[in-house]
């Protein structure tokens, strides 16, 4: 056996394998061959107020015929068909059937090459439709956005649309008030992050868009001190004035690096309410008017009151002030 490997007659034993296998392949890609491949079906130019009660077939099987080398490559390729239902969906409800010379014409425009259509099925695309009633609802996002470390959200998540177009029947839709996305949380947000989100359709409706596009903007945060004046009620038409001690509270709160120098004191309002009979401190509580703000600390958290009764005028302004007994 080692003599026999060893010999020119091993040599030439190999040399006839490799040849007759560079002709084996040579024949098996230059033969005209047919393989079956499944290519799906995409409807196009259907009114979004139309909904297919029987659905057209979504896949047509194939069959292509094509030298073995093509037909290896066919079954790597990407195919889709896209039918146009423009001159097919009419009125309030109907069915259509695109014929079959038109199905082989989308079909052949796929095919690469020398490749030839042999048979395909089902050869004509059938369905059934109707027109639905339309709702308009928001969108709501339903996960959570965290941002990182010594960072804040800068505003409410976005999402563009902010509003879904809903399309069923009027029962449907009664029961429905808005949409959601699916559900998705994001952690460690810094700068501006973008998304886009797939949206849930309410069973047996259809929704227009399917997804929505989702944004919000994190940045680091630095503290700053404020001080405001507190507002009391105004209490002159009852010939009254409220003095606060303090007259002022001390707000520290969180705002965004690009933004420190932006908030002025119209941001924040801090008052108190009408005094309740009994009690001898007012809770101060403060109004932000700027998204930006947050995480909003004041000192002290209430302050003393006293009441100054007035003698009015007859315009009913204060005059001197009346000692209390």
């Amino acid at each position: 056996m080692k003599r026999f490997l060893h010999s020119r007659d091993a040599l030439v034993y190999l040399l006839f394998v490799l040849l007759a296998t560079v002709m084996w392949f040579t024949n098996a890609f230059s033969t005209r061959r047919e393989i079956s491949v499944s290519m799906p079906v995409t409807y196009a130019h259907i009114p979004d107020d139309y909904i297919f009660s029987t659905p057209p077939p979504e896949r047509v099987r194939v069959n292509i015929e094509d030298e073995g080398i093509d037909l290896f490559n066919s079954r790597k390729r990407h195919y889709e068909l896209t039918i146009d239902l423009t001159d097919y969906i009419h009125g309030e409800e109907g069915s259509f059937t695109v014929p079959m010379d038109e199905v082989r014409q989308v079909i052949v425009q796929q095919l690469a090459g020398d490749a030839a259509l042999m048979a395909f099925a089902p050869e004509a695309l059938s369905g059934t439709y109707s027109r639905q009633h339309e709702k308009i609802v928001p969108i709501v996002y339903t996960g959570q956005v965290k941002p990182a470390a010594q960072h804040q959200l800068c505003g409410e998540v976005e999402l563009t649309p902010s509003m879904a177009h809903l399309y069923g029947t009027e029962q449907d839709l009664a029961v429905i008030d808005h949409v959601e996305t699916t559900l998705t949380d994001y952690e460690g947000v810094q700068d501006t992050f973008t998304t886009r989100l797939p949206l849930i359709a309410p069973k047996g409706l259809r929704i227009v868009p399917d997804s929505v596009g989702m944004s919000v903007v994190a940045e680091q945060f630095t503290e700053r001190a404020m001080q405001l004046v507190i507002c009391a009620p105004d209490l002159n038409d009852q010939g009254q004035v409220i003095h606060l001690f303090p007259s002022q509270v001390t707000a520290t709160f969180r705002v965004g690096t690009t933004w420190f120098n932006k908030v002025n004191e119209s941001d924040l309002e801090a008052f108190v309410d009408m005094p309740q009979a009994g009690t001898d401190h007012l809770l101060v509580r403060v109004e932000c008017h700027n998204p930006h703000i947050t995480h909003i600390r004041i000192k002290p958290e209430e302050v003393e009151y006293l009441i100054e009764h007035y003698d009015t005028h007859s315009d009913g302004g204060p005059s001197a002030p009346v000692p209390e007994d």
